[in-house]
Parts: C-alpha cells; structure tokens; sequence
C-alpha cells in the first residue's frame, strides 16, 4: 500500500500549484499501483514461449453509418480481483491447463503465507491460491495456467491452500474468503456450485478424492471437507 499523504502542517491553505502537484502525485501512486500487479504478469508471459495470456479482443463490427467499429468483448480473466496477485517464476506449466472441472480445498499444516516456499525452485510445489486464518487471500497461478499441488489432478483443477491444520475447522475468514473465490470461478469459468468426491465430477472437491493418483494424502481432514457445504450455500446465497 502506498504511504498515506501527510497533511499539510504550515496552518494555511495550499495554493493551487501546490494542490494540482497533490492531486498529480496520486494519480501518479495509483497508477503506480495498478500496473504493477499486471507489469508482473506480463513479464511472465513475455519470458515463457507459450506467449501471453489471451486478452480481450475485438468483437463484432458493424457500420451504423461511419466508420467501422469494434464493440470489446471482455475475455475472462486468470486473474481474480480484489486479491493480493503474487505471480509465481517457478513451480507452475503455463497454460497447462486441460479443464475447468473445479476448485480442490488444500489444508496448509502450518501457518503464514506460502510465497516463498513456492518461489523455491527445488520445492517443486505451487498452488492457485492460498487463504489466511483472517482470510487475506493471495494468487500465484493464473487459473489458465497449471499449478503443481495434486499431482494427476493438475491439469483438470484449481487449488486452494488454506492456513492451519487438518485438526481445527477453517476459520469464519477463510469461509467467506474461499466463498467469494468460488463464487468468481463459478461467474467466470463455469465450475459447478456443487460438491464433488471424484476427480471425474465437476464442483467442489478435496485433495483427497483423488485417492493414489494425486498422492494418496487426507488433506484437507474430514473437519474442513465438512465446510465445503457451508461455503457453497453462501455461494448460492451471492
């Protein structure tokens, strides 16, 4: 977040270059801030053979007596808004992706965001997403892309990391923070507003439905599988 600006101390009024200088500066620090988040992404797609992300394009044009225009079609994003977007290097196939089947729950077994670890090249791991106990929630992964979290399952998934343990339920934070996850890839990318047990039913599953094929773990533990119905009735309820 950018510094807040100080007030002025002098006990008068700023004159108007001084206000037009103000009103430049933040124009300048949110800019500054919008594009940073997309001037990572697009260093990604540049560097990465399979080339960038497909973006909004024209739509049909027609001629309403002037010249031809195009009328945009916005193109569904891999990005989720209103999160903290943290683009991974590393651990990740972009545009490995071979469905949108739906979104796997992860339980971390510790504490404190993932960043890092998966910015390690020899951890080998990586998921779409990750959730705090107070439900701050961070991307690494485009979900066009692949992120390396249930083996077999990668190419047909989006993932969620969530902070904790197995043996203690999600948080109410993270409950909500995985609703409006779920909510935007339902709106965006079609997955289905239902549980699923099998890596072959769309919706919503758990990293241990897919049995030897995806690792044979119990993550995220019968607690937190138990929420998922409670995260998409509040998806419902959106």
């Amino acid at each position: 977040m950018a510094p807040r600006a100080r007030k002025n101390q002098s006990g008068g009024g700023a004159g108007p270059e001084a206000r037009a200088r103000a009103v430049g500066r933040r124009h300048v620090l949110v800019a500054g801030a919008v594009a940073l988040c997309a001037a990572a992404i697009g260093s990604l797609a540049e560097s990465d053979p399979a080339g960038p992300e497909p973006a909004a394009g024209p739509g049909t044009a027609s001629r309403a007596g002037g010249p031809l225009q195009a009328t945009p079609v916005r193109a569904p994003s891999g990005w989720m808004p209103g999160v903290e977007c943290k683009p991974l290097e590393v651990n990740r196939t972009v545009a490995g992706r071979d469905a949108q089947r739906g979104l796997v729950l992860h339980v971390q077994e510790g504490e404190n965001s993932l960043y890092e670890r998966f910015c390690d090249p020899t951890f080998r791991s990586s998921a779409h997403f990750w959730v705090g106990l107070d439900g701050f929630t961070e991307q690494y992964v485009s979900v066009f892309d692949r992120a390396w979290t249930q083996a077999a399952g990668n190419p047909f998934w989006t993932s969620v990391e969530t902070s904790g343990f197995a043996t203690k339920p999600l948080t109410e934070a993270q409950v909500d923070a995985i609703a409006r996850i779920y909510t935007w890839g339902a709106a965006e990318h079609g997955w289905a507003r239902a549980l699923s047990d099998s890596p072959a039913t769309p919706g919503f599953g758990t990293h241990a439905m897919g049995g030897q094929d995806w690792g044979a773990h119990s993550c995220p533990g019968p607690l937190r599988a138990a929420q998922r119905a409670e995260i998409l009735r509040r998806v419902a309820s959106r």
